[in-house]
């Protein structure tokens, strides 16, 4: 699907403030003339939730959260500062902390499986290699700023493509995405991730 990234987080605004919790400020930048990515919505979504409740776990005593969105040529240099990142035109949502940061040894595994993120009784954290799996299937990249002396930099890598957004049904008026009558089985520890992924999908 076609997809305007702008349209995308001001739709989840009010999921990922409910996320967030108390102590943390949230903001959102989405300049206009996005460029168009395709990916699936819901997946994009389950990505950017994940990285929210990573953000607010290393924030316990509050701090600001920010989401935003920017379009990017990569060359040169670029693909330096992101290995594994090819040149083209990209469409970069991007989620940002100023909480406790991660040490180089995490930095470097922090998309295995294997890699634990979290402190005993936080959850898994095993979102970091789910975002990763998504983000690689839609034929992106992810990367962590690692020039930033305090806090987390995510930034989501999509291809852009020259088609206009897709006008197929997003939400209906409750806030719900419309139904099939397929079966799908969810595994989340994180109870509001949970509430909020079922609402998801």
């Amino acid at each position: 699907m076609a997809l305007n990234l702008n349209d995308l987080v001001i739709e989840l605004d009010s999921m990922l403030r409910r996320l967030k919790g108390e102590d943390v400020e949230l903001v959102t930048v989405t300049p206009p003339d996005l460029g168009t990515v395709k990916a699936d919505a819901g997946q994009i979504e389950q990505v950017l939730m994940n990285l929210v409740v990573n953000a607010r776990d290393a924030m316990s005593n509050g701090g600001r959260l920010t989401i935003e969105t920017f379009n990017t040529t990569v060359e040169g240099g670029f693909i330096r500062l992101y290995s594994g990142l090819r040149p083209g035109d990209y469409v970069v949502p991007a989620v940002s902390d100023t909480g406790i940061g991660m040490t180089q040894d995490v930095q470097e595994h922090m998309f295995e499986p294997s890699c634990i993120t979290k402190n005993v009784g936080e959850g898994t954290g095993l979102g970091l290699s789910t975002c990763y799996g998504i983000v690689t299937q839609s034929g992106g990249h992810i990367a962590v700023d690692r020039s930033l002396s305090a806090g987390t930099a995510f930034r989501i890598f999509l291809p852009r493509v020259d088609e206009e957004p897709s006008s197929a049904p997003r939400r209906d008026e409750e806030g719900f995405w419309p139904r099939g009558d397929a079966t799908i089985l969810l595994v989340e520890d994180e109870p509001l991730v949970r509430s909020l992924s079922v609402e998801v999908f």
